[in-house]
């Protein structure tokens, strides 16, 4: 049974993704015709942090530093996943990259802004790691280190719905990020 604030934050998504898709955001391309949005991982995500200007004597700030961290994480648009089969492994390497790219965009704000001046920008970074957790840990697109455990009719379902919340997170992240 469905809880009303489910039932209100699907709703809102559902709306969300008609938006992006008549603003052209989905380009209608099925899983096969997707082009790779990112390289495979090289290692660990501590190499792939962008380091700020050495000559500079104030840190850059998370603006500035997103355009560093897209490229270091082959992140060339915002995660969406809906429109893909559930178990579709390029969606599950894109939403690893947001989740990767924004626990190290906190990681920077958390050491270079010990004040709180960008707290926004490291909670809905923290929104969009753990959104993502949660698509990994059901299994969903080719995620998780072992097979899923729920069934892949119930997946079918519920992946979709669990990455458009993390593709939201991933825009409520972008939006915050670009405030300042």
């Amino acid at each position: 049974m469905l809880t009303r604030r489910f039932a209100l934050a699907l709703s809102a998504a559902a709306t969300t993704l008609l938006t992006l898709s008549a603003c052209g955001g989905d380009d209608g391309q099925a899983a096969d015709d997707r082009k790779p949005t990112r390289a495979a991982s090289s290692g660990p995500a501590e190499s792939k942090q962008p380091s700020a200007a050495a000559s500079s004597d104030k840190p850059a700030t998370p603006a500035e530093l997103l355009p560093a961290y897209r490229i270091a994480y082959g992140m060339s648009s915002s995660p969406m996943c809906s429109h893909v089969a559930w178990d579709d492994p390029g969606c599950g390497k894109d939403l690893t990259a947001a989740g990767e790219l924004a626990g190290a965009m906190a990681e920077s704000v958390k050491r270079d802004f010990p004040d709180g001046q960008y707290t926004d920008v490291e909670d809905s970074a923290g929104q969009v790691v753990k959104a993502v957790n949660t698509v990994r840990k059901l299994g969903c697109y080719d995620m998780g280190s072992t097979p899923p455990k729920t069934d892949s009719a119930k997946l079918r379902e519920l992946c979709p719905s669990m990455s458009t919340i993390a593709s939201l997170a991933w825009l409520n992240f972008e939006t915050n990020v670009s405030d300042w």
